[in-house]
């Protein structure tokens, strides 16, 4: 065979490789990459700015945004940390076990087209770059996972599965406020059309003329420097609160020698129950986000009885 027959016989052995070779390639441009071999990888160069995580059955998404202020989830507030969490575990996926090659194996490992989550994620150079994401594996751990136009299926270890299986709530900031009560002077409480104020004295916590209850106002300050929801209410029952009427409220100050009342306004809270849900909604004066607080914390934050 001369040189030339040679070199025909290894460009046709080089295409016959590359279309039947089990191997498979994409970067599609987006920011990233996508590969199966003997295992599964999916790869971020670019920065994220989008992540969708489509519950296929349910067909609802949830969409974590990058906005100038960190990120949103649907419009809320994300949790930071949750979401620092996910980054360097999703920009960088791989996975060498192979669970299946046959596509008859995708129902049952709810990595098909009709259930499962489909998880799209968007760089600074586009998107979106996707993957399958299926339930847990009980038997060894992990979650099963396929690249939509491939059929093998590997399991997926660490938290990245766990992280995307949250539901919105879970992605959610629960911190409603924070104050630093070193500086606070002034409380003043609303509760069906009572309000009492106390204030900070030489002589102690007082309400009017009156020492207020010292150990129900140390509870009120024992939760202002992380008041954290227990809950969210449904976009229904947000549209249905009248916050213009609340049915109690909780006012902080702290001290502003700059001010001419010597006092600043660090908190505004107002509260609406929900008798149906046993519980109560709560929001910023001048907030949009509204969030659920139990009874039990309710009573913490609006002590009855602060005049002994």
């Amino acid at each position: 065979m001369n040189p030339r027959q040679l070199k025909l016989v290894a460009v046709l052995l080089g295409v016959a490789f590359l279309l039947y070779s089990p191997r498979f390639f994409r970067d599609d441009g987006a920011g990233g990459s996508l590969e199966v071999t003997d295992g599964f990888r999916f790869a971020l160069t670019d920065p994220l700015t989008r992540i969708d995580i489509i519950q296929v059955a349910a067909r609802d998404t949830i969409r974590l945004d990058r906005v100038a202020a960190g990120w949103t989830v649907d419009g809320f507030r994300a949790d930071s940390l949750k979401v620092a969490d996910l980054i360097p575990v999703l920009t960088n996926l791989g996975s060498d076990v192979l669970l299946a090659r046959n596509p008859s194996n995708h129902a049952a490992m709810e990595v098909d087209e009709r259930s499962g989550r489909r998880i799209e994620v968007y760089t600074e150079a586009g998107g979106p770059l996707a993957f399958k994401l299926g339930k847990r594996d009980l038997t060894a751990g992990g979650y099963y996972v396929r690249l939509p136009d491939a059929d093998p299926v590997f399991r997926l270890d660490g938290p990245a599965g766990g992280y995307l299986s949250r539901d919105r709530e879970g992605w959610r900031v629960r911190l409603i406020a924070q104050v630093d009560t070193s500086a606070v002077r002034e409380l003043v409480f609303s509760r069906d059309g009572q309000e009492v104020v106390v204030r900070r004295s030489d002589a102690g916590w007082m309400a009017g003329d009156s020492p207020a209850d010292t150990s129900a106002v140390m509870g009120v300050l024992r939760m202002l420097p992380s008041i954290r929801a227990t809950g969210f209410p449904s976009e229904e029952d947000v549209v249905a609160a009248d916050f213009s009427a609340p049915q109690a409220s909780l006012d902080v100050f702290a001290e502003d020698e700059g001010d001419v009342t010597g006092r600043r306004l660090v908190l505004s809270l107002r509260f609406i129950e929900d008798e149906n849900a046993g519980d109560w909604l709560a929001r910023e004066a001048d907030g949009a986000e509204v969030y659920r607080l139990a009874t039990f914390n309710i009573n913490r934050l609006l002590p009855e009885r602060l005049i002994p």
